[in-house]
């Protein structure tokens, strides 16, 4: 269990939005913390995963290991910066967390956690969260979770992590292949399952055992994807003969038959306001990315490069479309705008990159390499910079990222 305690504003020598507004990314110290007895932290220690939260992104430049020096703050263009304290007592840690003014060394404000010590990774993710807050003005991405499929060859089974990595842990499904997770909300998701031998949906919270058959039929039943403004969820079916986008309420109800195409159609996802629906067909000849409105009206297609375009991702600002296209000899991830233009290529590392999924404030793209030989999760910005390594076990496929 965690508690956490706003410490009073002590000063206000600097304006925390105004300072941010000076910069693309945001100069911050983060120093290391102070044991107050003689227990350490050794392993998760909370200032390395601060540091690590704030860098993810790009929105902030951080420096590491310095000391309380106010003219080399000054020298560095450092306004603000982060240290603490922290102290361990059996089992639990109390842990206090300071933002300071880099010039005048002032408080700014504190945050006081509490609880078990394996939650130590969840305080400081908590606490980034606030520092975002504070000064950017909005939600942080770092108690978000992903979710993804690890290929064990007879079986895949769905995998719950934190989002950058640690804390993972096996879904307690029936052992079958399971594909194509979709959260619907932290903590309940919906996926693609053979339990009963052929692909249909099911619905399952992502603590407990429960599995739910929730979409079925003697047909193909599979990618789904939750638009939780219009709490409808997408997919795609082949109960009446090709494989066609369809739409119905998170209860299963209202089933709607949206394309009627020739073609096949599937990898359906929403765009964040419910109004548009992106998905990959083949009714050209070859696999490409389209649009339509969320009642299957006005179908655009919006990509002409490339032999084959799939699992489009819409980005929560709305203004970008991820998904993976084939090359000449790979795929790699690429954006383009809702209307068709300015296609850009994100990746450009060794290896298969497929599977694009979005952070929750849209500054982060997830998404499956195969370099090196094993697929695992990594991420990058959509400019193609900050790439990062999540998974490092390898046979890692399919994953979705939750909201915050």
């Amino acid at each position: 269990m965690l508690v956490g305690l706003v410490l009073p504003l002590v000063a206000n020598q600097i304006d925390l939005k105004s300072y941010a507004s000076r910069f693309d990314s945001i100069p911050i110290a983060v120093l290391n913390f102070r044991a107050l007895n003689n227990r350490t932290i050794t392993k998760h220690q909370p200032w390395k995963v601060v540091a690590d939260d704030l860098e993810f992104g790009g929105r902030f430049t951080v420096a590491r290991g310095l000391k309380a020096d106010s003219a080399r703050f000054v020298q560095e263009q450092i306004g603000i910066f982060i240290d603490g304290e922290y102290e361990i007592k059996g089992n639990t840690v109390i842990l206090n967390c300071y933002l300071h003014d880099a010039g005048s060394m002032d408080l700014l404000v504190g945050k006081k956690y509490q609880g078990e010590l394996k939650y130590i990774r969840t305080m400081a993710h908590q606490y980034s969260n606030l520092i975002y807050d504070m000064v950017l003005g909005e939600k942080g991405p770092f108690t978000s979770k992903m979710v993804y499929v690890k290929d064990r060859g007879s079986s895949k089974d769905l995998v719950l992590m934190d989002y950058d990595g640690h804390n993972q842990i096996k879904l307690p499904k029936k052992s079958a292949v399971n594909i194509f997770p979709c959260f619907i909300d932290t903590n309940t998701i919906v996926w693609t399952s053979f339990v009963r031998g052929k692909p249909d949906l099911y619905k399952g919270t992502v603590y407990s055992s429960e599995m739910k058959i929730f979409i079925y039929s003697r047909y193909i039943e599979t990618s789904p994807a939750v638009s939780t403004v219009v709490d409808r969820i997408v997919y795609s079916s082949s109960s009446r003969g090709n494989l066609d986008v369809y739409v119905c309420d998170q209860n299963g109800a209202n089933r709607k038959q949206l394309t009627k195409s020739p073609g096949i159609d599937t990898s359906p996802c929403w765009s964040p306001n419910g109004y548009h629906i992106a998905f990959t067909s083949d009714r050209s000849g070859r696999p490409q990315i389209y649009i339509m409105d969320a009642e299957g009206a006005n179908t655009k297609r919006l990509t002409f490069k490339g032999n084959y375009q799939d699992s489009p991702a819409w980005s929560p600002k709305g203004d970008k479309i991820a998904y993976s296209s084939l090359g000449k000899h790979k795929f790699d991830i690429y954006t383009i705008n809702p209307d068709g233009s300015e296609p850009f290529k994100v990746t450009s590392i060794a290896g298969n990159n497929e599977y694009p999924v979005w952070s929750p404030e849209g500054s982060t793209i997830a998404f499956v390499s195969r370099r090196g030989g094993s697929s695992n999760i990594f991420t990058i910005r959509p400019d193609g910079t900050g790439l990062k390594q999540i998974t490092k076990t390898g046979n890692a496929k399919m994953p979705d990222w939750s909201q915050f």
